[in-house]
């Protein structure tokens, strides 16, 4: 039998969109428990919201679940953006394609990206001093207060992977703003204005990945895109020119808006409790702190799929072409999955189950131990700078509301 709950989302269309504020728990126990497949008439799609269903859609060997419309706009789509974004070369990517030709792109990709904790030693140093760079930077700023996003992580992260990648300081503007154009563009709701403008900045982000790998070409550097360029196949194939500039989008605007959100969100958890203080005496908890926010709040709190045939998902019937939301916030707090105080943040705990917070199967996250990495080191830099840092104002950013990540939040400090 079902039980009433006022402002059900399963009976008020649109409405699931409000879960990027991160206040949905109650809202998505009731789903899990009451309608954990069911239909958003207003967005257009089936909205998805157990952890066993979520798993099974992400681990599909079948090809009933593609991911080849991930990447197609939520919103309707203004003429003028369509037009501005049709000067971004419609190539795939690894997370939008299914096998085989997601075999040849994600091979390409991890034969360049570390993947691997013993891949990533080489690199271990290098973010580490950034890390550390960066700490001390903003413990050095001058009214002894910032802003954790905009101006300690997001700086960072965009720092660390231009290294990586090739992109010269100057230019680390155009990825944050294009990375999050793409973002608002296809996953949120705006007005024809702001859609032409987050358009642009995509285009200028593609314009800039293609002028790079043009660069390279002629300017071989020790970087992922001279990599790239060089890579080649079983069979002697090298990517093309359009292809490592679509590797080069998917892999910076990955990073880009995901994990600086991850590093302040885990720093929101630490400062509102007596975490933030401890991993300053026990700095070897980093890695436990980054997992335990990977747990309760991951920065990717939903994802899109699409059904190939009609298929019976969780006792429903989907027909072929629904487009699936899967909830993976509300699968992190899944009482059949995960721990049994799933709203209580607790790095110390020693129950945390496996985490979806990088997808499942084929398409799992090559950039998770990366992630890691960066976001542990970035922690344990910032508690060791400044170990008696306070919260004093959070707020959220002037961001959309985001079907598939979380809404940023500005973070005021002090020391």
């Amino acid at each position: 039998m079902t039980t009433p709950y006022p402002g059900c989302p399963a009976h008020a269309p649109g409405t699931i969109t409000g879960h990027a504020t991160g206040g949905f728990h109650t809202a998505y126990a009731h789903l899990r428990r009451e309608h954990p497949v069911y239909h958003d008439r207003e967005l257009g799609l089936w909205v998805v919201s157990r952890h066993r269903d979520i798993d099974e859609v992400l681990r599909d060997r079948h090809r009933i679940f593609t991911p080849a419309h991930s990447y197609d706009p939520v919103q309707p789509t203004d003429p003028e953006a369509a037009r501005i974004y049709t000067g971004v070369q419609d190539v795939p990517v690894a997370a939008s394609t299914d096998p085989p030709v997601h075999t040849r792109y994600r091979d390409a990709l991890t034969a360049v990206w570390p993947t691997s904790a013993l891949q990533l030693a080489p690199w271990h140093t290098h973010i580490e001093k950034r890390a550390q760079e960066a700490a001390k930077a903003f413990a050095a700023r001058p009214t002894r207060s910032g802003e954790l996003t905009a101006d300690f992580a997001r700086p960072l992260t965009a720092r660390i992977m231009s290294d990586l990648i090739g992109v010269a300081p100057d230019n680390e503007p155009c990825v944050i703003d294009g990375s999050a154009g793409m973002a608002d563009l296809l996953w949120s709701f705006q007005p024809p204005a702001e859609q032409q403008r987050c358009a642009q900045a995509v285009l200028d982000l593609w314009n800039h990945c293609s002028h790079l790998v043009g660069r390279r070409r002629s300017e071989p550097r020790d970087d992922l895109t001279t990599a790239w360029i060089d890579h080649r196949d079983e069979h002697g194939a090298a990517l093309t020119d359009a292809e490592i500039a679509s590797t080069l989008m998917e892999v910076l605007t990955t990073n880009a808006e995901t994990l600086g959100l991850l590093i302040v969100t885990g720093l929101r958890h630490l400062l509102t409790g007596d975490g933030y203080r401890r991993l300053a005496q026990h700095p070897q908890e980093a890695p436990a702190a980054v997992e335990e926010t990977l747990r309760m709040d991951p920065p990717l709190i939903g994802w899109i799929r699409t059904t190939t045939r009609p298929v019976t998902l969780a006792g429903t019937d989907l027909p072929a072409g629904s487009r699936l939301l899967l909830l993976m916030h509300a699968a992190a707090h899944d009482e059949d999955h995960g721990v049994r105080d799933t709203l209580t943040f607790d790095h110390r705990r020693r129950d945390t189950p496996p985490t979806l917070a990088f997808g499942a199967g084929v398409h799992y996250c090559p950039g998770a131990q990366y992630t890691r990495l960066v976001a542990q080191h970035a922690l344990t830099a910032l508690t060791q700078a400044l170990p008696d840092l306070t919260l004093t104002v959070e707020t959220p950013a002037s961001r959309p509301l985001n079907l598939i990540l979380r809404r940023p939040m500005a973070l005021e400090v002090a020391w």
